[in-house]
């Protein structure tokens, strides 16, 4: 029998938390999750023009890469999108929707 010391269970949750948001995994699931779900939403021809990035005090930021995908986004689309953003996630709290120009 070892007179090794154990780490408590608390304790290496703790740790495996910490080394996980320090390497950015937690954002980065997030962010994929987020990014499929947009997907699921907009279809697959907006979305390979456009990718969510991120939800930011009830903004979810949107990267389009293309200018007629944002004017499709910003116009017609938009408020059928963010309806179903605000149903399909509704523990962020979305209020609206922005949308930026990428490459």
């Amino acid at each position: 029998m070892s007179d090794e010391v154990l780490p408590s269970p608390s304790s290496l949750k703790n740790a495996l938390t910490r080394l996980i948001r320090r390497k950015g995994l937690v954002n980065r699931s997030a962010a994929e999750a987020l990014n499929v779900e947009w997907n699921r939403i907009v279809g697959p021809e907006i979305g390979r023009r456009s990718s969510a990035r991120r939800i930011r005090d009830g903004v979810v930021e949107v990267v389009v890469t293309n200018s007629a995908a944002m004017e499709e986004l910003r116009g017609y689309l938009h408020e059928t999108v963010l309806q179903q953003m605000q149903t399909s996630l509704p523990e962020s709290n979305i209020r609206a929707i922005r949308y930026v120009r990428g490459r």
